[in-house]
């Protein structure tokens, strides 16, 4: 591992519960800092006994949704804010907006949920957009909570399943996390050409 993801578990291990909740919270906004890997390693910490698995889960759950909430909201005083007091911005970023209204409108459900644990590094854009459009905020708490149980279960569940030799599964889990991310690439960009040439089909 880095010195850096060594530097993480190192004021785990010191911080405890506060140190990881921060750490969660910071990339639930956008900031990257390796929380899941922190999260596999504090399972791994409970298996040695160091901490209880089953409270474990509750907080890292908690503050997940307590991040996504947080992004969310700021995104929204952003958003409410930029667009209010910038006529020139709201101009320009106000189809873009609507394209993503739209979009969540259908896909939200799925995007958030999905977006919690299955493509994470989406997870920081889904709750911009969500906080931005003002997606109801029930249903995106609703599906946040369940998408960051699977989350935590996975992450935390790995770390304490493989114990001590926890860090043989970084680079698998690490790498197959980047090929998800790259599917899901493929994916959205396939999505946006099949529907811009439908468009200019219709059109013609």
């Amino acid at each position: 591992m880095s010195e850096f993801s060594n530097l993480l578990i190192e004021c785990f291990r010191n911080y405890n519960i506060w140190f990881l909740s921060f750490i969660i919270i910071l990339q639930c906004i956008g900031i990257p800092t390796g929380s899941s890997l922190l999260v596999m390693a504090s399972g791994a910490f409970a298996y040695a006994g160091e901490s209880n698995v089953v409270i474990l889960l509750l907080e890292v759950w908690f503050f997940s949704w307590l991040g996504d909430n947080i992004a969310y909201i700021m995104w929204r005083g952003i958003g409410d804010k930029t667009l209010n007091n910038h006529p020139k911005v709201k101009t320009y970023f106000q189809p873009k907006i609507f394209k993503a209204k739209d979009y969540l409108k259908k896909h939200g459900r799925i995007s958030v949920f999905f977006s919690r644990f299955l493509i994470s590094s989406t997870g920081p854009f889904i709750n911009a957009a969500a906080g931005i459009t003002g997606y109801k905020l029930w249903t995106f708490n609703l599906f946040v909570a369940l998408g960051e149980l699977f989350w935590t279960c996975i992450y935390l569940g790995l770390g304490y399943w493989f114990g001590d030799s926890w860090e043989t599964i970084v680079p698998i889990v690490t790498g197959f996390g980047q090929f998800l991310t790259y599917i899901a690439i493929l994916i959205i960009a396939l999505y946006f050409f099949i529907k811009a040439i439908k468009n200019k089909n219709r059109k013609n």
